[in-house]
């Protein structure tokens, strides 16, 4: 069993872990497994400050420190992974403890690093608590040789300078962190953008269309105005006398840029179903041959109307 690192079908149902953890718990230990593969979990008794006995998974391994094994022991509580594991320390063979090491408890062995603290259901994991351990004993290492009273000196400046290090490298990992959250709200921010660009684009050209007809209406009203009320005042008048038509030419005309608009918006629907056009592009596209159809298909029914008064 200590060779397989995952007991995803015997032990874990005999386990105290609810199933919904049981995923995270199996996904923890394959990250783990995949950072350091020296390192093997099982189910093991534990027993509870209060005397409660209860089976948990531990998870055994080492890690390599300055040329110095440390063997770590880790237990996954009830309650993981939404709290902390217990992480329990062994010294290794002739060498102590330094006096006053904060994150280890003389007493016990038990680990206290400030990622264990700083526990988080969502950002925290068992490889990364492994990669923080092997930081912060690289920089400020838990044991040394037979203590001598005369190493006090030494020992705190060390100690000093191992924090000031782990210190730099906490910020600087935070500052890693939001520098990526800033990233990622910066790509937001920069998409949303482009979409306000393509629609104040969009917005632009229909304000360039709408000026342009009323610059041709303005342009019509002023050139036919005296013939305007001319019809008006007529009792029998109709508004078509202002249009006319200079032969049969122009009903052909009309006629084939009518179909003719038929068959391109056929193409540009089909286009846009396959992804072959983009949607702001059809959009504009149908705007524009609509506009113009509609044009086409006035003339087609005053040229109509002309025609049949013409007829006998």
């Amino acid at each position: 069993m200590a060779s397989d690192p995952f007991m995803y079908s015997n032990p874990l149902p005999a386990l105290p872990y609810p199933y919904p953890n049981r995923h995270i718990i199996g996904n923890h230990l394959l990250s783990l497994s995949n950072s350091f593969p020296s390192f093997r979990a099982f189910p093991y008794p534990f027993v509870h400050n209060d005397g409660r006995s209860v089976t948990l998974i531990r998870i055994e391994g080492s890690i390599l420190i300055n040329n110095c094994t440390l063997a770590l022991s880790i237990w996954l509580l009830e309650t993981y992974p939404y709290a902390a594991p217990v992480v329990y320390l062994s010294p290794p063979k002739d060498m102590v403890l330094v006096p006053e090491y904060e994150y280890v408890n003389s007493s016990t062995g038990m680990v206290s690093i400030p990622y264990l603290t700083n526990w988080g259901t969502s950002a925290s994991s068992l490889a990364d608590l492994v990669k923080e351990m092997e930081m912060l004993f690289s920089v400020y290492h838990p044991f040394c040789s037979e203590y001598d009273p005369r190493d006090d000196l030494i020992l705190e400046i060390a100690k000093a300078i191992s924090k000031d290090i782990y210190g730099n490298e906490m910020e600087l990992k935070r500052l890693m962190q939001v520098q990526s959250v800033l990233e990622e709200k910066n790509n937001a921010l920069m998409l949303h953008l482009g979409e306000l660009e393509m629609e104040r684009d969009t917005l632009e050209e229909q304000s360039e269309m709408e000026m342009m007809n009323i610059n041709l209406m303005t342009s019509w009203l002023c050139e036919n105005e005296r013939r305007l009320k001319a019809v008006w005042t007529k009792d029998d008048g109709e508004i078509e006398e202002l249009f006319q038509i200079s032969d049969e030419k122009g009903v052909f005309d009309n006629v084939i840029a009518d179909r003719a608009i038929d068959d391109t918006i056929y193409a540009l629907d089909k286009a846009v179903q396959e992804g072959c056009v983009p949607f702001d592009a059809y959009l504009k596209g149908i705007r524009s041959l609509s506009r113009e159809q509609f044009f086409h298909r006035a003339v087609q029914r005053k040229q109509s109307r002309g025609r049949a008064r013409r007829s006998p």
